[in-house]
């Protein structure tokens, strides 16, 4: 049997025809007024003519069970913090604060202080407070030593600073961030293939990309074109910014060994569309933006690098994947699962 996000429960068919259902039936005249921002990381609700809010939620996911089974809770808080800022600066936006649900079935002291130390440790790392949340026991509801966490970040951003992608043009540079590992995505499949001796891996905090995004993003000279955070979906991630591109992306990053780990379980096709593959965060950007970018990702301690460009090939991805991991030296991804 092959192993799948589909076979390991995860459809992610029916959770994108969902959003296209839910975007409809929320639909009210007052949308109308939110600004229209890259990729749908965030929602962009203007205050005045050039401010406005950007607001996203997200949570950490089946990660939430390894964490459990190997009763080290320090690290997912951090998580939590990193999948709502590092969706924020993908439409341009300045973090600024952060609010936290956790819903367990009883409320263990050891377990909610790592958590919230994890999330305040987030918080640092992306430079925004914590101003509030919400703890519920439940304990009809979750099982023994399950629980969940979401997490909800706003920040503001302006006008001339808000990321369309409108401008992604054939010629510019995609650039790479580095990943710290498997992030926060794709867990389910995971779980199921990766050997129990090497889940301390899986535990690895994703990597916060909000202070070197944001002095970026501060620089009108630098000119970035979009950013995409490589969460679920993997590289079809980059397919969020422009329908009318493709992407070549000759050199990847280097991968952790947890990417290694998976390649023996998992088919090329599904490691690139379900988990980030090295890639953590891709910002587009013209050619001539690249060395500034790289040098102040550098400086933020991110490894970084130019992968790619963008291509005339509308909705197609092709990857020089030459790597242990990968199963075939060129790979090509459609915008559209399956084709």
């Amino acid at each position: 049997m092959e192993h799948t996000y589909a076979s390991a429960g995860v459809d992610i068919h029916k959770a994108e025809a969902f959003v296209d259902r839910l975007k409809l039936s929320a639909r009210r005249p007052g949308h109308d007024q939110l600004w229209r921002a890259a990729g749908g990381y965030a929602s962009v609700v203007p205050l005045t003519e050039t401010l406005a809010v950007a607001l996203t939620t997200d949570g950490v996911g089946t990660k939430l069970l390894v964490a459990s089974e190997l009763d080290d809770y320090s690290t997912i808080g951090i998580d939590l913090v990193a999948m709502c800022v590092n969706d924020l600066i993908c439409v341009g936006a300045q973090p600024l604060s952060f609010l936290d649900y956790y819903a367990t079935p009883k409320l263990i002291d050891r377990h909610a202080d790592a958590i919230i130390a994890g999330i305040t440790q987030g918080c640092d790392q992306a430079g925004i407070l914590l101003v509030g949340g919400e703890t519920a026991e439940l304990p009809d509801l979750y099982a023994q030593n399950h629980f969940d966490l979401a997490g909800f970040a706003m920040g503001t951003v302006s006008k001339n600073q808000l990321l369309t992608a409108d401008n992604i043009a054939p010629g510019d540079a995609v650039i790479g961030i580095a990943s710290s590992g498997i992030h926060s995505n794709g867990f389910s499949l995971a779980r199921k293939v990766v050997p129990r001796g090497h889940w301390q891996q899986l535990l690895v905090p994703t990597k916060i990309y909000v202070k070197p995004m944001v002095q970026l993003l501060a620089d009108a000279t630098v000119g970035i074109k979009g950013a995409a955070h490589i969460t679920g979906g993997g590289w079809r991630n980059l397919f969020r910014l422009n329908d009318n591109v493709g992407y070549s992306i000759t050199d990847p990053l280097p991968q952790p060994e947890i990417f290694s780990i998976l390649g023996e379980h998992v088919s090329t096709t599904e490691l690139f569309t379900t988990f980030n593959m090295g890639m953590g965060l891709a910002v587009v950007a013209p050619e001539t933006a690249v060395e500034t970018i790289i040098k102040v990702f550098q400086q933020h301690g991110c490894i970084a690098q130019k992968v790619g460009c963008v291509s005339d090939r509308k909705g197609i991805m092709e990857v020089h994947a030459d790597s242990d991991t990968a199963k075939s030296k060129v790979l090509t991804i459609s915008k559209q699962l399956g084709k």
